[in-house]
């Protein structure tokens, strides 16, 4: 539970943008576990792959623009926020 703190901590404390990051990677990588196992169950029992690949190659892409779309978001407010404070340091000299 420590190490959880520590990842969503920044320099002001507790960050919304960080636990939102951290969360969503939590659960796409469960979310990308889905076919891993589900492929091979079939494997296992069916001795090949009859299930339709495109189907979850739409579903991983899915996952990956979760991944994007957080990424994006922390990106974007980080930029701000150091332009921010640059124009706070400037303003104080």
């Amino acid at each position: 539970m420590n190490y959880f703190k520590k990842l969503i901590q920044n320099n002001t404390g507790v960050s919304s943008k960080n636990f939102f990051l951290v969360v969503v990677t939590l659960i796409g990588c469960v979310l990308l576990l889905i076919p891993a196992f589900t492929l091979t169950i079939e494997v296992i029992f069916n001795h090949t792959i009859a299930t339709s690949l495109e189907g979850f190659a739409a579903y991983i892409g899915a996952v990956a623009s979760l991944f994007a779309t957080a990424g994006i978001t922390k990106a974007w407010s980080e930029k701000f926020e150091c332009k921010k404070r640059e124009e706070e340091n400037e303003e104080e000299n």
